[in-house]
Protein backbone atom coordinates (compact mmCIF):
# COMPACT_ATOMS: atom_id res chain seq x y z
CA UNK A 1 0.00 0.00 0.00
CA UNK A 2 1.21 3.59 -0.92
CA UNK A 3 4.39 1.76 -2.92
CA UNK A 4 5.60 1.77 -6.29
CA UNK A 5 6.89 -1.84 -5.47
CA UNK A 6 4.92 -5.08 -5.99
CA UNK A 7 6.61 -8.10 -4.65
CA UNK A 8 5.91 -11.78 -6.04
CA UNK A 9 7.23 -15.20 -4.99
CA UNK A 10 5.99 -18.32 -6.08
CA UNK A 11 4.06 -20.29 -3.43
CA UNK A 12 5.28 -23.00 -1.88
CA UNK A 13 8.66 -22.72 -3.00
CA UNK A 14 11.98 -21.76 -1.25
CA UNK A 15 12.75 -18.69 -3.95
CA UNK A 16 13.24 -15.49 -3.22
CA UNK A 17 11.13 -12.28 -3.46
CA UNK A 18 10.93 -10.87 -6.98
CA UNK A 19 10.45 -7.06 -6.81
CA UNK A 20 8.62 -4.63 -9.89
CA UNK A 21 8.56 -1.20 -9.92
CA UNK A 22 5.43 0.48 -10.96
CA UNK A 23 4.44 4.14 -12.35
CA UNK A 24 1.78 4.83 -9.80
CA UNK A 25 1.35 3.56 -6.13
CA UNK A 26 -0.74 1.09 -5.36
CA UNK A 27 -3.66 3.10 -3.22
CA UNK A 28 -6.59 1.77 -0.20
CA UNK A 29 -9.91 3.22 -0.15
CA UNK A 30 -12.57 1.83 2.02
CA UNK A 31 -10.39 -1.15 3.38
CA UNK A 32 -9.66 -2.51 -0.61
CA UNK A 33 -6.73 -1.88 -2.38
CA UNK A 34 -6.06 -0.29 -6.03
CA UNK A 35 -4.11 -0.50 -8.47
CA UNK A 36 -3.27 0.89 -12.20
CA UNK A 37 -3.75 -1.11 -15.40
CA UNK A 38 -0.22 -1.84 -15.44
CA UNK A 39 0.41 -2.75 -11.50
CA UNK A 40 -2.94 -5.37 -12.32
CA UNK A 41 -0.95 -6.91 -15.16
CA UNK A 42 2.47 -7.43 -13.44
CA UNK A 43 0.54 -8.16 -10.06
CA UNK A 44 -1.55 -11.03 -11.91
CA UNK A 45 0.06 -11.90 -14.70
CA UNK A 46 -2.58 -11.32 -16.87
CA UNK A 47 -3.49 -8.77 -19.80
CA UNK A 48 -5.65 -6.56 -18.85
CA UNK A 49 -7.76 -3.64 -20.62
CA UNK A 50 -10.20 -1.03 -19.85
CA UNK A 51 -12.74 0.60 -22.13
CA UNK A 52 -14.07 3.35 -20.31
CA UNK A 53 -16.18 4.51 -23.44
CA UNK A 54 -18.32 1.04 -23.16
CA UNK A 55 -17.57 0.37 -19.73
CA UNK A 56 -16.31 -2.93 -20.31
CA UNK A 57 -13.06 -4.65 -19.00
CA UNK A 58 -11.16 -7.52 -20.56
CA UNK A 59 -8.39 -9.86 -18.48
CA UNK A 60 -6.61 -12.41 -21.27
CA UNK A 61 -4.63 -14.90 -19.04
CA UNK A 62 -1.30 -16.52 -19.68
CA UNK A 63 -2.85 -19.46 -21.25
CA UNK A 64 -5.25 -18.61 -23.05
CA UNK A 65 -2.85 -15.80 -25.01
CA UNK A 66 -0.78 -19.29 -25.60
CA UNK A 67 -3.03 -21.06 -27.06
CA UNK A 68 -4.82 -18.19 -29.13
CA UNK A 69 -1.54 -17.40 -30.27
CA UNK A 70 -0.47 -20.90 -31.40
CA UNK A 71 -1.77 -21.13 -35.00
CA UNK A 72 -0.33 -17.91 -36.24
CA UNK A 73 3.19 -18.97 -34.68
CA UNK A 74 2.84 -22.19 -36.55
CA UNK A 75 1.96 -20.13 -39.55
CA UNK A 76 4.91 -18.73 -38.82
CA UNK A 77 6.99 -21.74 -39.20
CA UNK A 78 7.10 -22.40 -35.08
CA UNK A 79 6.23 -25.15 -33.10
CA UNK A 80 4.46 -23.06 -31.12
CA UNK A 81 5.00 -20.68 -28.11
CA UNK A 82 7.09 -22.37 -24.43
CA UNK A 83 4.50 -23.70 -22.25
CA UNK A 84 6.06 -22.77 -18.50
CA UNK A 85 5.44 -20.39 -16.47
CA UNK A 86 7.68 -18.28 -16.43
CA UNK A 87 8.32 -18.09 -20.60
CA UNK A 88 4.46 -17.36 -20.36
CA UNK A 89 5.13 -13.98 -18.68
CA UNK A 90 7.00 -12.58 -21.76
CA UNK A 91 3.47 -12.18 -23.23
CA UNK A 92 2.84 -9.57 -21.53
CA UNK A 93 5.49 -7.54 -23.08
CA UNK A 94 4.26 -8.99 -26.48
CA UNK A 95 6.85 -11.84 -26.83
CA UNK A 96 7.00 -15.61 -27.45
CA UNK A 97 9.38 -17.92 -27.05
CA UNK A 98 9.27 -19.98 -29.39
CA UNK A 99 11.01 -23.45 -30.82
CA UNK A 100 11.84 -24.89 -34.48
CA UNK A 101 11.49 -28.43 -35.84
CA UNK A 102 15.17 -28.89 -35.18
CA UNK A 103 14.38 -27.92 -31.31
CA UNK A 104 16.27 -25.22 -31.14
CA UNK A 105 14.55 -22.29 -29.24
CA UNK A 106 14.29 -18.48 -30.15
CA UNK A 107 12.19 -15.33 -29.62
CA UNK A 108 9.38 -13.84 -31.66
CA UNK A 109 6.96 -10.90 -31.25
CA UNK A 110 2.95 -10.93 -31.85
CA UNK A 111 3.71 -10.32 -35.58
CA UNK A 112 6.42 -13.46 -35.99
CA UNK A 113 9.21 -11.25 -36.25
CA UNK A 114 12.20 -12.73 -34.93
CA UNK A 115 13.87 -10.88 -31.93
CA UNK A 116 16.45 -13.78 -30.87
CA UNK A 117 17.24 -16.25 -33.60
CA UNK A 118 16.03 -20.26 -32.92
CA UNK A 119 19.67 -21.18 -32.55
CA UNK A 120 19.65 -21.73 -29.01
CA UNK A 121 19.46 -25.03 -26.59
CA UNK A 122 16.82 -23.48 -23.89
CA UNK A 123 15.87 -20.41 -23.23
CA UNK A 124 14.16 -18.79 -19.84
CA UNK A 125 12.06 -15.50 -19.71
CA UNK A 126 13.44 -13.15 -16.20
CA UNK A 127 10.15 -11.14 -16.03
CA UNK A 128 12.23 -9.19 -13.21
CA UNK A 129 15.00 -7.69 -15.78
CA UNK A 130 12.78 -8.41 -18.47
CA UNK A 131 15.50 -10.32 -20.13
CA UNK A 132 16.05 -14.06 -21.45
CA UNK A 133 19.08 -16.61 -20.29
CA UNK A 134 19.82 -18.29 -22.90
CA UNK A 135 21.61 -21.81 -23.56
CA UNK A 136 24.25 -22.98 -26.39
CA UNK A 137 24.67 -25.88 -27.57
CA UNK A 138 28.02 -26.38 -25.44
CA UNK A 139 25.28 -26.06 -22.45
CA UNK A 140 26.80 -22.03 -21.36
CA UNK A 141 24.27 -20.02 -20.18
CA UNK A 142 23.88 -15.88 -21.03
CA UNK A 143 21.55 -13.29 -21.28
CA UNK A 144 20.43 -10.98 -24.06
CA UNK A 145 18.02 -8.14 -23.42
CA UNK A 146 14.01 -8.21 -24.69
CA UNK A 147 15.50 -6.70 -27.94
CA UNK A 148 17.83 -9.38 -28.74
CA UNK A 149 21.00 -7.70 -27.75
CA UNK A 150 24.06 -9.25 -26.11
CA UNK A 151 23.67 -8.15 -22.22
CA UNK A 152 26.16 -11.07 -20.42
CA UNK A 153 28.30 -13.56 -22.43
CA UNK A 154 27.59 -17.24 -22.34
CA UNK A 155 30.49 -18.39 -20.66
CA UNK A 156 28.84 -19.61 -17.12
CA UNK A 157 27.16 -22.97 -16.32
CA UNK A 158 24.32 -21.10 -14.02
CA UNK A 159 23.13 -17.53 -13.99
CA UNK A 160 20.07 -15.87 -11.61
CA UNK A 161 19.52 -12.77 -10.69
CA UNK A 162 20.69 -11.42 -7.18
CA UNK A 163 18.37 -7.89 -7.27
CA UNK A 164 16.93 -6.07 -9.73
CA UNK A 165 17.75 -2.34 -7.63
CA UNK A 166 21.51 -3.40 -7.39
CA UNK A 167 22.09 -4.97 -11.41
CA UNK A 168 23.82 -7.97 -9.69
CA UNK A 169 23.46 -11.31 -11.10
CA UNK A 170 25.28 -14.88 -9.39
CA UNK A 171 27.06 -17.43 -11.89
CA UNK A 172 28.42 -20.48 -11.34
CA UNK A 173 31.42 -22.60 -12.86
CA UNK A 174 31.88 -25.67 -11.77
CA UNK A 175 31.30 -25.63 -8.24
CA UNK A 176 32.11 -22.15 -7.87
CA UNK A 177 29.95 -19.03 -7.40
CA UNK A 178 30.53 -15.45 -8.45
CA UNK A 179 29.09 -12.37 -8.92
CA UNK A 180 28.34 -9.94 -12.10
CA UNK A 181 27.19 -6.72 -12.39
CA UNK A 182 24.52 -5.58 -15.14
CA UNK A 183 27.41 -5.34 -17.31
CA UNK A 184 28.95 -8.55 -17.05
CA UNK A 185 31.54 -7.30 -15.17
CA UNK A 186 33.39 -9.18 -11.87
CA UNK A 187 32.30 -8.21 -8.67
CA UNK A 188 33.07 -11.24 -7.01
CA UNK A 189 35.37 -13.58 -8.52
CA UNK A 190 33.64 -17.65 -8.55
CA UNK A 191 35.90 -18.72 -6.13
CA UNK A 192 33.06 -19.57 -3.83
CA UNK A 193 31.37 -22.77 -2.83
CA UNK A 194 28.26 -20.58 -1.30
CA UNK A 195 27.41 -17.22 -2.08
CA UNK A 196 23.91 -16.67 -0.19
CA UNK A 197 22.31 -18.02 3.09
CA UNK A 198 20.38 -20.70 4.21
CA UNK A 199 16.84 -18.58 5.06
CA UNK A 200 14.91 -21.70 6.73
CA UNK A 201 17.79 -21.81 9.63
CA UNK A 202 16.15 -17.90 10.33
CA UNK A 203 12.51 -17.98 9.70
CA UNK A 204 12.07 -15.53 12.57
CA UNK A 205 14.35 -12.71 10.52
CA UNK A 206 11.93 -12.77 7.22
CA UNK A 207 14.47 -12.44 5.02
CA UNK A 208 13.34 -11.89 1.49
CA UNK A 209 16.82 -12.15 -0.28
CA UNK A 210 19.01 -15.17 0.47
CA UNK A 211 22.03 -13.60 -1.56
CA UNK A 212 21.61 -9.80 -0.17
CA UNK A 213 21.18 -8.79 3.66
CA UNK A 214 20.44 -5.22 3.72
CA UNK A 215 20.03 -4.65 0.37
CA UNK A 216 24.04 -4.36 0.50
CA UNK A 217 25.51 -6.96 1.88
CA UNK A 218 26.60 -10.62 0.34
CA UNK A 219 27.41 -13.67 2.07
CA UNK A 220 30.14 -15.86 0.93
CA UNK A 221 31.67 -19.11 1.70
CA UNK A 222 34.96 -20.42 1.04
CA UNK A 223 36.99 -23.75 2.59
CA UNK A 224 33.74 -23.66 5.03
CA UNK A 225 34.39 -20.21 6.21
CA UNK A 226 32.14 -17.26 6.05
CA UNK A 227 32.42 -13.44 5.03
CA UNK A 228 30.81 -11.04 4.01
CA UNK A 229 31.32 -8.62 0.48
CA UNK A 230 29.27 -5.25 -0.16
CA UNK A 231 27.47 -4.70 -3.62
CA UNK A 232 30.72 -3.23 -4.97
CA UNK A 233 32.44 -6.13 -4.63
CA UNK A 234 34.38 -4.84 -1.84
CA UNK A 235 35.36 -7.86 1.36
CA UNK A 236 33.97 -5.57 4.41
CA UNK A 237 34.44 -9.00 7.08
CA UNK A 238 37.25 -11.35 6.19
CA UNK A 239 36.32 -14.80 5.56
CA UNK A 240 37.79 -16.47 9.01
CA UNK A 241 34.49 -17.21 10.51
CA UNK A 242 32.76 -20.97 10.86
CA UNK A 243 29.02 -19.92 11.24
CA UNK A 244 26.54 -17.19 9.95
CA UNK A 245 23.60 -16.54 12.95
CA UNK A 246 23.55 -18.16 15.64
CA UNK A 247 21.66 -21.54 15.75
CA UNK A 248 19.73 -22.26 19.21
CA UNK A 249 19.72 -25.84 20.90
CA UNK A 250 16.08 -26.92 21.79
CA UNK A 251 16.99 -25.99 25.84
CA UNK A 252 14.34 -23.39 25.22
CA UNK A 253 11.53 -23.01 23.07
CA UNK A 254 10.99 -19.45 23.29
CA UNK A 255 14.51 -18.25 22.25
CA UNK A 256 15.13 -17.75 18.50
CA UNK A 257 17.58 -18.21 15.72
CA UNK A 258 19.18 -15.13 14.37
CA UNK A 259 21.03 -13.86 12.02
CA UNK A 260 20.22 -10.31 11.84
CA UNK A 261 19.64 -7.36 14.24
CA UNK A 262 17.71 -4.82 12.13
CA UNK A 263 17.68 -1.96 14.03
CA UNK A 264 21.47 -1.57 13.19
CA UNK A 265 21.77 -3.35 10.40
CA UNK A 266 23.64 -6.25 12.04
CA UNK A 267 24.77 -9.43 11.36
CA UNK A 268 25.55 -12.02 13.30
CA UNK A 269 29.08 -14.44 12.85
CA UNK A 270 30.12 -17.15 14.41
CA UNK A 271 33.08 -19.36 15.29
CA UNK A 272 34.26 -22.44 16.36
CA UNK A 273 37.47 -23.17 18.68
CA UNK A 274 39.12 -26.50 19.17
CA UNK A 275 37.00 -27.81 22.00
CA UNK A 276 33.68 -27.36 20.24
CA UNK A 277 32.85 -23.99 21.93
CA UNK A 278 31.11 -21.48 19.92
CA UNK A 279 31.73 -17.72 20.29
CA UNK A 280 29.56 -15.32 18.68
CA UNK A 281 30.18 -11.58 17.49
CA UNK A 282 28.23 -8.89 15.70
CA UNK A 283 28.83 -6.95 12.74
CA UNK A 284 26.98 -4.13 11.03
CA UNK A 285 26.59 -3.64 7.39
CA UNK A 286 29.61 -1.42 6.78
CA UNK A 287 31.59 -4.25 8.08
CA UNK A 288 32.08 -2.16 11.38
CA UNK A 289 32.84 -4.40 14.42
CA UNK A 290 30.00 -4.02 16.95
CA UNK A 291 30.64 -6.77 19.57
CA UNK A 292 33.72 -9.03 19.07
CA UNK A 293 33.52 -12.37 18.54
CA UNK A 294 33.14 -13.53 22.68
CA UNK A 295 29.63 -14.29 22.85
CA UNK A 296 28.46 -17.36 23.65
CA UNK A 297 24.78 -17.24 22.66
CA UNK A 298 22.66 -14.77 20.42
CA UNK A 299 19.02 -15.04 20.26
CA UNK A 300 15.97 -12.92 20.07
CA UNK A 301 12.56 -13.65 22.39
CA UNK A 302 9.15 -12.11 21.37
CA UNK A 303 7.02 -11.17 24.46
CA UNK A 304 3.92 -9.34 24.21
CA UNK A 305 4.40 -8.63 20.36
CA UNK A 306 7.58 -7.08 21.18
CA UNK A 307 11.05 -8.68 19.68
CA UNK A 308 13.70 -8.40 22.43
CA UNK A 309 17.41 -9.14 20.84
CA UNK A 310 19.72 -11.24 23.84
CA UNK A 311 23.61 -11.60 23.56
CA UNK A 312 25.39 -14.07 26.74
CA UNK A 313 28.70 -12.71 27.61
CA UNK A 314 30.41 -14.64 30.67
CA UNK A 315 27.27 -15.42 32.41
CA UNK A 316 26.11 -12.33 31.31
CA UNK A 317 22.48 -11.42 29.76
CA UNK A 318 22.48 -8.16 27.88
CA UNK A 319 20.23 -6.61 25.72
CA UNK A 320 21.90 -6.38 22.33
CA UNK A 321 20.16 -2.93 21.38
CA UNK A 322 20.84 -1.47 24.73
CA UNK A 323 24.35 -2.41 24.42
CA UNK A 324 25.24 -0.92 21.26
CA UNK A 325 24.04 2.08 21.94
CA UNK A 326 25.89 2.82 24.55
CA UNK A 327 29.02 2.12 22.80
CA UNK A 328 28.28 3.38 19.40
CA UNK A 329 26.23 6.83 19.95
CA UNK A 330 25.11 8.15 16.81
Amino acid sequence: MNSNKISKVEPNTNSDYEDYLITEPIISRDGKLYSTIEGIQIGFNIVFSYDEQANTIQIYTLPYLVNSYATSLKAYGYEGASQSFKNQKAILYNLFIVKKENNLYGVVNSNGEEVISPRYRNIEFNETGKEFYVKNSLNKVGILTKEGDPKINLAYDDISMIDKQTGLYIVKNGNKYGVLDNSGNIVIHSEYEKIGIDTSNFPNDSINNKYLLYGSVIPVSQNNKWGLFNTSGKLIVPIEFDEIGCKQSNTNANMKNILLVPTYKAIVMGKVKDNNVRNYGIYDNQGRTLIPCALTKVYSITSGGVETYYMEYQGNTLDINAYIKDHFPE
